[in-house]
């Protein structure tokens, strides 16, 4: 991918037209170019396709296996003259002999049928639809007559997936939605449908939509997860008002998720006798992953990438802001906020997703998909993401991204006993890396040291940045955070800040101007307090995050020597461009040298630039830490850190 112009190209240029080209070109390495993510409706992504099935002309009944059966019961022409009449004729054939291959024929005929209604005639398309899900749900439940490897049982299956999201779709459209009881009738037999939670997540008075998954295609992200198995694929959606304190920690975009779709049906008594009870359970498979029937275990049909992708799509507001955060980090329409991008389960894993410079988590768009869509990773964790404005020093980030999170944890677990809270993964990109640093490192004195002249313990107490600076540059370990992935971090800085790109772009930071305020006031009510190394980091105000990156920042540089908790656990992940060099290779960004850490679990080198988020091999390394670190967490205390081996692709650090 080119990210600007040639070398031949610029050197034509003027000085200040090569300056910003270069600019441009490097920041876009840095980090925030994140493919954009769309969802378009199935039918209008090939419409070549769809077009010349419409041009087909064929009837709505004809299908090659229904052909079977509806010519050995001479139907063909009653379909055409009068289909409710072909279709009852149908159902009393199956109803006196019972035969698998009609029954299928049946429900198939059903909810083609109920498909060329369901604009004009939404009510008795719905009828046909129950019909459809009813006839197949009564071999579904016999589980020793259907099997799903006989090509009829297969197609039972579909039918009644077809016809329960169907179903869920029309139910939608009737006055009350699904948050009220409907009766509707088809074919002599009416039907009393409801709607109903399956667990915990899935409360229907909670989603405002609910989309069938099945009906949209995506653009953007490498691969799409779904299960095959029993039920309607959904996307169920809430927009996010804000109106309690968890909803400001979830997407602005909407709250979307996962959804299956259940139709069940029950004999009515009393009043109702004759009426059949349909009952449209939803499941959030996230959770729920099988379902009972008559003592027979189900998987769940599921789309675990439609719904990440639906949000997605609505990230453009997001994407916008990241030139915003880095340049005038104090007028960001966003500010630092840590997301939970799925229902908080107190019994997995949260791994907290941290983005690096002029960048969003959109920087986490393929990671978050590759995770959700392996079982072992969906079943025992869940995604939170950081956002922040990146224009500010990484020290201030980083005050505000460990109080974020002690906030939220006090939030989601009061008590503080949670197996989640207590157990937390955290991937740091670039900046975003050192953020994560200070969540497993204790400061002692050594930042402080490093840029300050005068002695904590001699600042005047009623000083008023004291509290400030005490924030910033003391923390401990969270005991909390039992491991971190570091990809391309900058430990040491990079001289990308101390170039022309990093001085252009650098100037053009605009930070609050109660943050350069600050330092004036400090410096001129302490004199000398500054270490002459890091007076010049000071002469303009507050440093921004640039300034912050370079090597001789001495708070970097201090931070980089000091250990990590011997209780967490952390792996390198590094960039090389693809081309080799191990110890003396770059990611263009960050060379080896500032990214390495003596005592990782684990470092590997990929075959990436700067934007190691998105290569293959680094995603499947984030899947192999994950994929130990749970059962890690069993082991007896002292054995839980221990090194493990790789292939030639890794390197064991010193």
């Amino acid at each position: 991918m080119a990210f600007g112009p040639t070398v031949e190209s610029v050197a034509r240029r003027d000085p200040i037209t090569q300056l910003c080209l270069v600019s441009v070109a490097l920041f876009a390495l840095l980090s925030g170019c994140a493919t954009r993510v769309r969802v378009v409706p199935a039918d209008q992504s090939q419409p070549a396709l769809h077009a010349a099935a419409r041009s087909a002309s064929l009837p709505w009944w004809w299908d090659s296996l229904d052909q079977e059966i509806i010519r050995r019961h001479n139907l063909q022409a009653l379909l055409r003259r009068n289909p409710d009449r072909a279709l009852l004729e149908l159902h009393s054939v199956v109803s006196r002999h019972p035969d698998v291959a009609a029954a299928a024929a049946l429900a198939d005929l059903n909810c083609r049928y109920a498909g060329t209604l369901q604009r004009a005639q939404p009510e008795k398309a719905l009828g046909l639809y129950l019909n459809a899900a009813a006839s197949a749900y009564g071999w579904i439940a016999n589980a020793q007559v259907l099997s799903s490897t006989n090509p009829w049982g297969a197609r039972m299956i579909r039918s009644y997936n077809k016809a329960t999201v169907g179903a869920a779709m029309l139910m939608q459209r009737l006055p009350g939605g699904l948050r009220t009881n409907h009766v509707v009738s088809v074919g002599g037999q009416p039907f009393r449908m409801e709607a109903q939670s399956g667990d915990a997540f899935s409360d229907v008075r909670r989603y405002d939509q609910w989309l069938s998954a099945d009906d949209w295609n995506l653009m953007g992200l490498s691969h799409r997860y779904r299960n095959e198995g029993l039920g309607a694929r959904l996307v169920a959606i809430h927009a996010n008002k804000q109106e309690t304190a968890l909803e400001l920690h979830q997407p602005d975009e909407g709250i979307i998720h996962p959804s299956t779709a259940i139709l069940r049906f029950e004999s009515a008594y009393g009043e109702s006798a004759g009426i059949r009870r349909a009952m449209l359970t939803f499941y959030n498979p996230m959770f729920t992953p099988e379902i009972e029937v008559a003592g027979r275990r189900w998987s769940l049909a599921a789309d675990y990438t439609m719904p990440w992708a639906t949000l997605l799509s609505r990230t453009r507001p997001l994407f916008k802001t990241r030139w915003t955060a880095l340049l005038h980090p104090g007028d960001t329409s966003r500010p630092h906020r840590l997301y939970l991008m799925q229902p908080y389960a107190p019994d997995r894993i949260p791994i907290i997703m941290v983005h690096g410079l002029r960048a969003t988590p959109l920087t986490w768009q393929q990671l978050t998909n590759e995770l959700m869509g392996k079982p072992e990773i969906r079943r025992r964790y869940q995604i939170w993401h950081y956002l922040y404005p990146t224009g500010l020093p990484f020290l201030t980030s980083a005050a505000n991204f460990r109080d974020d999170l002690d906030e939220v944890r006090r939030l989601v677990d009061p008590d503080g006993r949670d197996f989640a809270t207590q157990n937390m993964v955290v991937i740091g990109h670039s900046m975003g890396g050192l953020l994560a640093r200070t969540l497993v490192t204790d400061s002692g004195d050594a930042l402080w040291n490093s840029t300050f002249a005068v002695p904590i313990s001699e600042i005047p107490p009623d000083t008023e940045q004291l509290p400030q600076l005490r924030r910033v540059f003391y923390f401990a370990p969270k005991s909390y955070v039992k491991r971190v992935i570091f990809m391309a971090v900058p430990h040491r800085g990079s001289t990308s800040a101390d170039g022309p790109f990093g001085r252009f772009v650098g100037a053009r930071v605009h930070l609050p101007d109660a943050l350069n305020a600050f330092v004036a006031s400090l410096k001129s009510s302490i004199p000398g307090l500054l270490r002459p190394d890091a007076a010049s980091l000071f002469e303009h105000g507050y440093p921004t995050s640039i300034r912050a990156l370079s090597p001789k920042t001495p708070g970097l540089t201090a931070l980089a020597r000091l250990p990590i908790a011997s209780t967490t656990a952390f792996h390198s992940i590094i960039g090389d461009r693809g081309l080799g060099g191990g110890e003396h290779s770059s990611d263009g960004v960050v060379p080896y040298s500032s990214s390495h850490l003596a005592g990782a679990s684990s470092e590997v080198i990929v075959p990436a630039g700067h934007r190691t988020y998105e290569n293959r091999e680094a995603i499947e390394e984030v899947k192999r830490i994950l994929s130990l670190h749970f059962p890690e967490l069993a082991q007896p205390a002292g054995h839980a850190l221990s090194k493990q081996g790789r292939k030639p692709a890794e390197r064991e650090s010193p």
